[in-house]
């Protein structure tokens, strides 16, 4: 990828040393940086990363511009090229994050309209900064309050008096529902509903249902990533709440009332019922399912599809449906697998005759 500007190695490295987690550099220290790019198709204008020694082995007599290595391999550092800077790295996976924002993400302010697109419905009484960039088609309720340098693209609804924190990014056809919350540096991606109607109802003597009105809102704390096509939806009185740098992956479900802590990861095909607590920290392996009323301490891995149906209260590693501690997880599934050869083995010491593969 292109950047905007060159930088001599050296002067990246001053720049940066401290905010990416990087600690020498060695090699080519007057290198020009123009670009960065992935080690297999990088070229001799480019910064690359280069994560562990089977990659370092494989790419180590490429003409980089410069590359980014564990501090585990500075020791190899000489076999590389003579042209190209050596930057070593404390996190190589951090770096690589840091870095990449900082040199090589992609401008969404970029779209080639005007900061207000002409087609974009904005209620009155709504005050559009002008670091902000507002895509066609999109609609903006009365109300609603939105920061700084927000990017909110092509078709997306923010209902009436939610509001937008800074440095927001709202990818298009987003929903944000009425009198939802999205704090600082928030990423949300296309096609999400925030703050839908809770699947909240009440059912008479002849099963008729009758809604029961979620009046609540959702809350999105600072920092936090929402995937493409996720439904998070509002709470029956109070708020349904994602705290500070939890990040969600694509096509989740989060129903109302649930509360979130901070930096969960939460993987694809999450589905969480209503009223449940998570703590910090939580890893949410795909295809994980919460029942309601569900209560997870911090400091726990869902793992293998996951089915919690009763409270957590230990952090640890928890796997399959009913979720199990990860050893006697395991244990069961090597059991399971020889279920067939422990009941021969039983009518045989019973003096049964062996049953047939199909018996």
């Amino acid at each position: 990828m292109v950047l905007e500007m060159e930088y001599k190695a050296v002067d990246f490295f001053k720049e940066c040393c401290d905010s990416c987690y990087l600690i020498d550099i060695q090699g080519n220290k007057e290198a020009v940086i123009k670009g960065m790019a992935s080690y297999d198709s990088g070229g001799a204008d480019d910064l690359v990363v280069i994560p562990k020694r089977s990659v370092f082995e494989k790419y180590k007599k490429s003409n980089f511009a410069a590359v980014i290595i564990p501090k585990a391999l500075a020791k190899f550092a000489d076999q590389l090229s003579i042209n190209t800077a050596i930057f070593i790295s404390a996190a190589i996976e951090l770096s690589h994050a840091l870095i990449k924002q900082k040199l090589a993400d992609h401008d969404y302010s970029n779209s080639g309209w005007e900061n207000i697109h002409s087609s974009a419905v904005i209620h009155e009484t709504v005050k559009i900064p002008i670091s902000t960039t507002v895509g066609p088609g999109t609609v903006i309720e009365k109300g609603v309050i939105i920061g700084e340098n927000c990017r909110i693209m092509a078709n997306v609804v923010i209902e009436h008096n939610a509001v937008i924190g800074n440095n927001v990014q709202i990818h298009p056809g987003t929903i944000i529902g009425w009198e939802c919350e999205i704090g600082d540096d928030c990423f949300i991606l296309s096609n999400t509903v925030i703050g839908g109607e809770g699947f909240g109802f009440s059912q008479d003597q002849h099963f008729n249902h009758h809604r029961i009105p979620q009046t609540g809102n959702v809350v999105i704390s600072k920092n936090v990533t929402i995937g493409a096509l996720n439904t998070i939806d509002r709470g029956t009185y109070g708020p349904t709440s994602i705290s500070d740098g939890t990040i969600i992956d694509n096509m989740c479900h989060i129903a109302h009332n649930v509360q979130i802590g901070q930096n969960c990861i939460i993987l694809s095909g999450f589905l969480c019922a209503g009223s449940c607590t998570i703590g910090d920290r939580v890893v949410a392996s795909g295809g994980t399912m919460l029942k309601d009323h569900v209560n997870i301490c911090d400091d726990v891995y869902l793992m293998h599809r996951a089915g919690v149906i009763k409270d957590i209260k230990k952090p640890g590693m928890y796997a399959g449906s009913p979720t199990l501690p990860i050893k006697n997880y395991v244990k069961s599934n090597a059991i399971y697998s020889r279920l067939d050869e422990m009941r021969q083995k039983i009518r045989e010491l019973s003096g049964h005759k062996p049953l047939s593969n199909n018996g």
